[in-house]
Protein backbone atom coordinates (compact mmCIF):
# COMPACT_ATOMS: atom_id res chain seq x y z
CA UNK A 1 0.00 0.00 0.00
CA UNK A 2 2.29 2.68 1.29
CA UNK A 3 4.59 4.30 -1.98
CA UNK A 4 2.44 2.29 -4.32
CA UNK A 5 -1.30 3.14 -3.80
CA UNK A 6 -0.62 6.58 -1.54
CA UNK A 7 2.39 8.39 0.31
CA UNK A 8 0.64 9.24 4.21
CA UNK A 9 -2.57 10.16 3.54
CA UNK A 10 -2.44 11.50 -0.25
CA UNK A 11 -3.78 8.93 -3.04
CA UNK A 12 -1.16 8.09 -5.82
CA UNK A 13 -1.97 9.42 -8.97
CA UNK A 14 -3.73 6.58 -10.71
CA UNK A 15 -3.93 4.24 -7.70
CA UNK A 16 -7.86 4.63 -7.56
CA UNK A 17 -8.36 3.88 -11.67
CA UNK A 18 -6.18 0.82 -11.55
CA UNK A 19 -8.04 -0.62 -9.03
CA UNK A 20 -11.44 -0.46 -10.06
CA UNK A 21 -10.32 -1.17 -13.52
CA UNK A 22 -8.41 -4.31 -11.75
CA UNK A 23 -11.67 -5.13 -10.32
CA UNK A 24 -13.99 -4.43 -12.85
CA UNK A 25 -11.70 -6.98 -15.39
CA UNK A 26 -12.66 -9.87 -11.85
CA UNK A 27 -9.19 -9.34 -10.30
CA UNK A 28 -8.93 -10.73 -6.94
CA UNK A 29 -6.80 -7.98 -4.54
CA UNK A 30 -4.97 -8.35 -1.78
CA UNK A 31 -3.60 -4.66 0.28
CA UNK A 32 -0.50 -5.45 2.12
CA UNK A 33 1.64 -3.52 4.48
CA UNK A 34 4.58 -4.21 6.85
CA UNK A 35 3.50 -1.45 8.73
CA UNK A 36 2.35 -2.46 12.09
CA UNK A 37 0.64 0.58 13.78
CA UNK A 38 -2.55 -0.13 12.48
CA UNK A 39 -5.39 -2.65 12.69
CA UNK A 40 -6.97 -4.56 9.55
CA UNK A 41 -9.93 -2.69 10.52
CA UNK A 42 -8.19 0.75 10.52
CA UNK A 43 -6.48 0.15 7.25
CA UNK A 44 -10.06 -0.49 6.09
CA UNK A 45 -11.01 2.89 7.41
CA UNK A 46 -7.98 4.39 5.54
CA UNK A 47 -8.75 2.82 2.34
CA UNK A 48 -12.68 3.64 2.52
CA UNK A 49 -11.73 7.66 3.31
CA UNK A 50 -9.48 7.83 0.56
CA UNK A 51 -12.13 6.63 -1.79
CA UNK A 52 -11.10 2.97 -1.79
CA UNK A 53 -13.44 0.40 -1.27
CA UNK A 54 -12.24 -3.13 0.23
CA UNK A 55 -13.11 -5.67 3.10
CA UNK A 56 -11.39 -6.32 5.63
CA UNK A 57 -10.00 -10.21 4.34
CA UNK A 58 -8.70 -8.34 1.69
CA UNK A 59 -6.13 -6.15 4.17
CA UNK A 60 -2.83 -8.40 5.76
CA UNK A 61 -0.76 -6.49 7.83
CA UNK A 62 2.43 -7.23 9.52
CA UNK A 63 0.29 -6.86 13.20
CA UNK A 64 -2.24 -9.04 11.67
CA UNK A 65 0.10 -11.75 9.87
CA UNK A 66 2.16 -11.58 13.37
CA UNK A 67 -0.64 -12.36 15.66
CA UNK A 68 -1.04 -15.29 13.21
CA UNK A 69 1.94 -16.85 13.02
CA UNK A 70 2.01 -16.65 17.22
CA UNK A 71 -0.99 -18.34 17.10
CA UNK A 72 0.82 -21.29 15.20
CA UNK A 73 2.94 -21.43 18.26
CA UNK A 74 2.32 -23.33 21.81
CA UNK A 75 4.88 -21.51 23.73
CA UNK A 76 3.04 -19.66 25.24
CA UNK A 77 -0.10 -16.37 25.24
CA UNK A 78 1.63 -13.74 26.87
CA UNK A 79 3.22 -10.97 25.35
CA UNK A 80 5.52 -7.82 26.01
CA UNK A 81 4.97 -5.55 22.97
CA UNK A 82 7.41 -2.36 21.56
CA UNK A 83 5.18 -1.28 19.10
CA UNK A 84 2.02 0.71 18.60
CA UNK A 85 -1.74 0.38 19.45
CA UNK A 86 -2.46 -1.57 16.69
CA UNK A 87 -0.15 -4.33 17.13
CA UNK A 88 -1.68 -4.94 20.02
CA UNK A 89 -5.14 -4.64 19.37
CA UNK A 90 -4.29 -7.37 16.98
CA UNK A 91 -2.42 -9.73 19.30
CA UNK A 92 -5.33 -8.93 21.97
CA UNK A 93 -7.94 -10.22 19.35
CA UNK A 94 -5.90 -13.37 18.88
CA UNK A 95 -5.83 -14.06 22.41
CA UNK A 96 -2.84 -13.25 23.45
CA UNK A 97 -2.60 -10.85 27.11
CA UNK A 98 0.08 -8.03 26.68
CA UNK A 99 2.27 -7.51 29.57
CA UNK A 100 3.40 -4.11 31.13
CA UNK A 101 7.23 -3.09 31.95
CA UNK A 102 6.92 -4.15 35.45
CA UNK A 103 5.77 -7.72 34.40
CA UNK A 104 7.88 -8.60 31.24
CA UNK A 105 9.67 -11.43 32.75
CA UNK A 106 6.38 -13.35 32.48
CA UNK A 107 6.45 -12.64 28.77
CA UNK A 108 6.35 -15.84 26.23
CA UNK A 109 7.29 -13.51 23.39
CA UNK A 110 9.00 -9.85 22.82
CA UNK A 111 6.94 -8.43 19.74
CA UNK A 112 8.60 -5.70 17.93
CA UNK A 113 7.41 -3.48 15.84
CA UNK A 114 7.69 0.38 14.29
CA UNK A 115 6.81 2.04 17.69
CA UNK A 116 7.04 6.46 16.91
CA UNK A 117 6.63 6.70 20.60
CA UNK A 118 9.99 4.22 21.09
CA UNK A 119 11.90 5.27 24.15
CA UNK A 120 14.30 3.92 27.34
CA UNK A 121 11.16 1.97 29.51
CA UNK A 122 10.07 0.04 26.51
CA UNK A 123 13.52 -0.90 25.41
CA UNK A 124 14.20 -1.66 29.39
CA UNK A 125 11.26 -4.09 29.36
CA UNK A 126 11.79 -6.02 26.41
CA UNK A 127 15.32 -6.15 27.38
CA UNK A 128 13.69 -7.73 30.34
CA UNK A 129 11.74 -10.24 28.96
CA UNK A 130 14.74 -11.42 26.61
CA UNK A 131 16.65 -11.44 29.41
CA UNK A 132 14.08 -13.91 31.03
CA UNK A 133 13.86 -16.08 28.48
CA UNK A 134 11.31 -15.02 25.97
CA UNK A 135 11.13 -15.71 22.05
CA UNK A 136 12.36 -12.44 19.87
CA UNK A 137 9.79 -11.74 17.28
CA UNK A 138 9.80 -8.80 14.37
CA UNK A 139 7.04 -7.71 12.80
CA UNK A 140 8.93 -6.75 9.54
CA UNK A 141 12.35 -5.26 9.03
CA UNK A 142 11.57 -2.20 7.57
CA UNK A 143 14.74 0.49 7.63
CA UNK A 144 12.32 2.81 6.57
CA UNK A 145 8.71 4.22 4.87
CA UNK A 146 7.52 7.01 3.11
CA UNK A 147 6.52 10.64 4.38
CA UNK A 148 6.15 13.97 2.43
CA UNK A 149 8.80 14.93 4.08
CA UNK A 150 10.97 12.17 3.05
CA UNK A 151 12.06 8.70 4.36
CA UNK A 152 11.28 8.31 8.20
CA UNK A 153 12.48 5.28 10.30
CA UNK A 154 10.99 2.26 10.26
CA UNK A 155 10.33 -1.17 12.42
CA UNK A 156 14.06 -1.52 12.00
CA UNK A 157 14.81 1.24 14.52
CA UNK A 158 13.09 -0.86 17.06
CA UNK A 159 14.60 -4.02 16.45
CA UNK A 160 18.25 -2.57 16.51
CA UNK A 161 17.56 -0.83 20.18
CA UNK A 162 16.61 -4.50 21.30
CA UNK A 163 18.94 -6.17 19.36
CA UNK A 164 22.52 -4.11 20.30
CA UNK A 165 20.97 -3.99 24.37
CA UNK A 166 20.07 -7.66 24.53
CA UNK A 167 22.99 -8.82 22.31
CA UNK A 168 20.73 -11.37 20.06
CA UNK A 169 18.86 -11.00 16.37
CA UNK A 170 15.01 -11.61 16.43
CA UNK A 171 14.53 -15.63 16.30
CA UNK A 172 11.60 -14.97 13.49
CA UNK A 173 10.60 -12.02 11.15
CA UNK A 174 7.39 -12.23 9.53
CA UNK A 175 6.89 -9.28 7.56
CA UNK A 176 8.27 -8.84 4.13
CA UNK A 177 10.53 -10.49 2.70
CA UNK A 178 9.39 -13.76 4.93
CA UNK A 179 6.79 -14.66 2.67
CA UNK A 180 4.47 -15.56 5.37
CA UNK A 181 1.90 -12.97 5.17
CA UNK A 182 1.96 -13.77 0.88
CA UNK A 183 1.21 -17.42 1.75
CA UNK A 184 -1.52 -16.09 4.47
CA UNK A 185 -3.52 -13.36 1.54
CA UNK A 186 -3.13 -15.73 -1.10
CA UNK A 187 -4.36 -18.92 1.05
CA UNK A 188 -7.64 -16.06 2.11
CA UNK A 189 -7.78 -15.61 -1.79
CA UNK A 190 -7.81 -18.63 -2.65
CA UNK A 191 -4.95 -18.32 -5.29
CA UNK A 192 -1.82 -20.01 -6.60
CA UNK A 193 1.80 -18.10 -6.33
CA UNK A 194 2.14 -18.88 -9.73
CA UNK A 195 -1.59 -16.57 -10.44
CA UNK A 196 -0.72 -14.02 -8.64
CA UNK A 197 1.50 -10.77 -9.24
CA UNK A 198 3.01 -8.53 -6.24
CA UNK A 199 3.17 -4.79 -6.95
CA UNK A 200 5.32 -3.09 -4.80
CA UNK A 201 8.25 0.62 -3.93
CA UNK A 202 10.90 -2.19 -2.18
CA UNK A 203 13.39 -4.59 -3.66
CA UNK A 204 14.71 -5.79 -0.60
CA UNK A 205 11.20 -6.81 0.95
CA UNK A 206 8.12 -6.64 -1.74
CA UNK A 207 10.10 -8.21 -4.78
CA UNK A 208 12.44 -10.49 -2.61
CA UNK A 209 9.28 -11.96 -1.08
CA UNK A 210 7.62 -12.63 -4.12
CA UNK A 211 10.51 -13.84 -6.02
CA UNK A 212 10.67 -16.58 -3.35
CA UNK A 213 7.31 -17.96 -3.82
CA UNK A 214 6.85 -17.31 -7.43
CA UNK A 215 4.54 -14.66 -8.01
CA UNK A 216 5.16 -12.34 -10.99
CA UNK A 217 7.03 -9.22 -9.44
CA UNK A 218 6.17 -5.42 -10.02
CA UNK A 219 8.50 -2.82 -8.69
CA UNK A 220 6.77 0.52 -8.83
CA UNK A 221 9.09 3.97 -8.46
CA UNK A 222 6.97 5.71 -6.33
CA UNK A 223 7.91 4.96 -2.65
CA UNK A 224 11.19 3.56 -1.50
CA UNK A 225 13.22 2.34 -4.24
CA UNK A 226 14.78 4.14 -7.33
CA UNK A 227 16.51 3.38 -10.74
CA UNK A 228 20.22 3.54 -8.82
CA UNK A 229 18.26 0.82 -6.75
CA UNK A 230 16.69 -1.00 -9.72
CA UNK A 231 20.72 -0.59 -11.13
CA UNK A 232 21.83 -2.87 -8.53
CA UNK A 233 20.06 -5.85 -8.83
CA UNK A 234 20.19 -5.76 -12.56
CA UNK A 235 20.77 -9.46 -14.10
CA UNK A 236 20.43 -11.00 -9.89
CA UNK A 237 17.98 -13.02 -9.07
CA UNK A 238 16.22 -9.84 -7.16
CA UNK A 239 15.59 -8.02 -10.69
CA UNK A 240 11.60 -7.67 -11.01
CA UNK A 241 10.18 -8.71 -13.80
CA UNK A 242 8.26 -5.33 -14.71
CA UNK A 243 9.03 -1.83 -13.23
CA UNK A 244 6.69 0.67 -13.56
CA UNK A 245 7.19 4.68 -13.35
CA UNK A 246 4.31 4.42 -10.99
CA UNK A 247 0.67 2.30 -10.73
CA UNK A 248 -0.80 4.68 -13.21
CA UNK A 249 1.20 2.92 -16.02
CA UNK A 250 0.06 -0.16 -14.91
CA UNK A 251 -2.98 -1.11 -17.58
CA UNK A 252 -0.04 -0.17 -19.93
Amino acid sequence: MDGVIYIEDSLIEGSKEVIQSLRSRGKKLAFLTNNSTRTRGDYTQKLADLGLDCAKSEVMTSAYATSLRLSEKAEGKTCYVVGEEGLKRELEKAGFEILPRGEAERASFVVVGMDRGLNYEKIWGGLTALLSGADFIATNPDTTYCTREGLAPGAAASIGALSATAEREPSEIVGKPSPFMLKASLDILNVSPQKAAIVGDRIDTDIKAGKELGLTTILVLTGVDSRQDLEEVKDTELEPDFVLSSIDDFPR
